[in-house]
């Protein structure tokens, strides 16, 4: 494992990025019809700036960079969160930033990369095309790729939400993390078994994406055969060496999710929560919904709401129509 990663450069991070991020709030689970454990408590990271918590690993990424680094410029590859990050804190530091996004990827999520003065480019089918042209760009271009989960300070920046946590619920004995890339869950699972070895961390992953399932039963990092899910956040074909490492070392137990669990888990969210949230948000959800997680032997549980991108207009044309 990297030297870069440990608990001490996530309490340094935490410390760096401290006045760039929101210290999310936590949701008592609403449990009146008996839907969802009493116990369980949501972490609403869908209320971080930009909407998710790439911001961590975006600014502990940033703040690392020299006068030259960041007058050549940054570039990155993604689904939409990691951009809409990446493009928020170049602005916010004064950094020219440059996004690839797939050549699919919604009006809703471009608009939120290019709101904040990014460029964008559209290419490829699946976040791993847009990855490919993103490198060769950044070589060619002289910038510095940020990498949305395979990175060290990325991976860093993400175990922040690890120690907040800790801190949140002194007596966390589980948690549910949606796995994209896997380096949320790889942060995470660092900061918090390194601090406290008994608490559970389950990873949750969509059916039709299960990237990082597949590595382990493989023992090795291998490109799932075809990437189909909703659920565009957590859909890359491969995690990496770094994550999957991290995985094996630290994380309990991986279950999958079906699109038709997590948009009923995003529903639940806006009806029983207020939270409107993109299918990787509720994805945690849909896992309790569903049995996939079995939470029902902890006494303090909590629910990584990761994310909450969800394009707002299809909501505000329903009610209007209604």
């Amino acid at each position: 494992m990297s030297a870069i990663l440990t608990l001490a450069t996530i309490q340094q991070a935490r410390a760096r990025i401290a006045g760039y991020v929101r210290h999310t709030p936590l949701l008592p689970a609403p449990s009146l019809r008996g839907d969802m454990p009493a116990q369980l408590r949501l972490k609403l990271e869908n209320l971080q700036v930009t909407g998710s918590f790439k911001a961590r690993g975006v600014f502990n990424t940033l703040l690392q960079l020299n006068t030259e680094e960041r007058a050549r410029g940054v570039v990155t590859a993604s689904g939409g969160n990691h951009g809409a990050a990446l493009a928020y804190g170049a602005w916010r530091l004064g950094i020219p930033a440059t996004i690839f996004l797939t050549a699919h990827a919604s009006a809703d999520r471009v608009a939120r990369v290019t709101m904040w003065g990014a460029q964008v480019r559209q290419h490829g089918q699946v976040w791993d095309d847009a990855h490919a042209a993103a490198t060769e760009y950044a070589q060619t271009a002289g910038a510095t790729y940020v990498h949305p989960f395979d990175a060290d300070r990325t991976v860093v920046g993400q175990g922040t939400l690890g120690l907040e946590l800790l801190e949140d619920v002194p007596a966390i004995d589980c948690v549910l993390v949606a796995i994209g890339g896997g380096g949320l869950i790889a942060g995470m699972a660092l900061a918090m078994k390194e601090t406290r070895p008994g608490i559970r961390i389950i990873g949750v992953e969509p059916v039709g994406s299960a990237a990082m399932r597949y590595a382990l039963e493989r023992g090795q990092v291998a490109p799932l055969p075809e990437v189909r899910t909703i659920a565009d956040t957590l859909a890359p074909r491969a995690v990496s060496e770094r994550t999957l490492s991290l995985t094996q070392r630290y994380v309990d137990e991986i279950v999958t999710v079906s699109d038709a669990q997590m948009v009923s888990a995003m529903r639940w969210l806006w009806a029983e929560c207020n939270q409107l949230v993109e299918p990787a948000g509720a994805a945690v959800i849909a896992a309790i919904q569903s049995g996939a997680a079995n939470i029902s032997n902890h006494t303090h549980p909590v629910a990584l709401i990761c994310g909450g991108n969800a394009a707002v207009e299809p909501v505000l044309t329903a009610y209007a129509n209604s």
